[in-house]
């Protein structure tokens, strides 16, 4: 504990130091906001065009996770240095601040780890959000990965939160990667008046008469993803022979579903 000398030179602060803290604080908030509303954005915008790839959207995710903490670390500790009494209450901690930093030490090891494999995985990939995932007998669809877990949708409507530090070690086997196969995703947001059986209808048939279909795999299926007040999200998943085959099935099929849903002839 301080002297009563420290505690007072420690609320004996100029209030010019706390507005400057303060302000510092909004513009990170601001800074953090913009940031993810400028992402949230670009991931609604490639998704209305049936553009956007697994592999984009686990780096965006986790990207903007990463820049929102440095924000704030970078703001905080500006902050802290408008107040030099606080350094004289650090040195009357000092002494007993040995034992707790050890502590602390060997408790965040474990989050520091799931920080460092949530980046790995992030630009590695070896498993991408949208991936259909097998873990200790578990399957799944991966739908977030934050810094710390992963979260996997489990067919029942379950989810399963994966520490990244374990994603990371155990054996996963990635049914969208596959071997020599490629499987195509391609969403479509169809408009709340717009109609979405038809454009199911379209989808199944451009994955039906697309000769890099893989004729000996599951057929192709038309799922919905999310309905909102934007509309409909489907999702159409079928098995190519390569990822070349993928390609172009995914280019046909947002060709076919902007012509049918905005007039936009490719």
């Amino acid at each position: 504990m301080g002297t009563p000398a420290t505690w007072r030179t420690l609320f004996d602060v100029d209030i010019r130091h706390v507005i400057v803290a303060l302000i510092l604080l909004c513009l990170a908030g601001v800074a953090t906001r913009l940031i993810n509303a400028t992402i949230k954005r670009t991931i609604d915008h490639h998704r209305e065009r049936g553009t956007l790839l697994p592999e984009t959207t686990t780096r965006l995710q986790v990207s903007r996770r990463l820049v929102d903490t440095a924000i704030w670390l970078v703001a905080i500790s500006m902050a802290l240095t408008q107040f030099p009494e606080l350094h004289v209450l650090s040195a009357g901690l000092l002494a007993s601040a040995g034992i707790s930093g050890i502590v602390v030490g060997f408790a965040a090891r474990s989050t520091l780890g799931n920080a460092i494999a949530g980046v790995m995985i992030s630009f590695a990939q070896p498993v991408r959000i949208g991936d259909d995932i097998e873990l200790r007998g578990e399957r799944g669809v991966v739908e977030d990965i934050t810094l710390l877990f992963t979260v996997v949708r489990l067919h029942d409507g379950k989810r399963l939160i994966i520490p990244n530090d374990t994603l990371s070690t155990e054996v996963i086997k990635n049914l969208s990667l596959g071997g020599a196969a490629r499987i195509a995703r391609i969403d479509v947001l169809v408009p709340p008046k717009g109609d979405a059986s038809g454009i199911r209808t379209v989808l199944l048939g451009v994955a039906a008469a697309n000769p890099g279909l893989d004729r000996s795999a599951p057929p192709p299926r038309v799922d919905i993803i999310r309905v909102d007040e934007r509309g409909a999200l489907l999702r159409l998943t079928a098995t190519c022979v390569d990822p070349a085959g993928a390609d172009e099935l995914a280019q046909t099929a947002m060709a076919r579903a902007s012509e049918r849903l905005y007039g936009i002839a490719w």
